[in-house]
């Protein structure tokens, strides 16, 4: 289990460097306080909101 988190940190790093454009946009959309967050809402396959 050990060899398994070596790099891990390092990797969701690098995970969050490449894509922390998209992660802030979806953090501001549904992210805590947003009507997403505080209904339970979460985006289809065409990224529609249901309930």
């Amino acid at each position: 289990m050990h060899e398994e988190r070596e790099g891990y940190l390092e990797h969701l790093e690098t995970l969050v460097e490449q894509h922390r454009a998209r992660l802030e946009e979806l953090l501001h959309a549904c992210g805590p306080g947003t009507r997403a967050a505080s209904r339970g809402w979460y985006p289809d396959s065409e990224t529609r909101w249901r309930r």
